[in-house]
């Protein structure tokens, strides 16, 4: 029994989920953000105070990084699986 499509409204689809999945990760990054400048904010003030020691401040460094690295990973792993995707909709007989 052959699996392929003969049309391309799986591809339709798939790219209706790639275009949703990114307006997605957009929304929670955006939803997201100003809880992230709360955090610097108060990071900053305990930094500049002195209050908070040189691992402390690196470690909320390291984890503003990922935060802005977000919409990296996710293109990354939504475009590999769109691509996955495609060749399961349509293999290379």
């Amino acid at each position: 029994m052959e699996k392929s499509m003969k049309n391309d409204e799986g591809i339709a689809y798939g790219l209706i989920a790639v275009v949703m999945f990114i307006g997605m990760v957009a929304l929670i990054f955006i939803c997201f953000t100003p809880a992230m400048n709360g955090v610097i904010e108060a990071a900053n003030t305990l930094i500049g105070d002195g209050k908070v020691g040189v691992q402390t401040a690196g470690a909320v460094e390291w984890g503003l990084g990922w935060f802005g690295a977000i919409p990296l990973i996710a293109l990354l792993g939504i475009g590999y699986w769109a691509y996955i995707r495609a060749l399961e909709e349509n293999p290379s007989d």
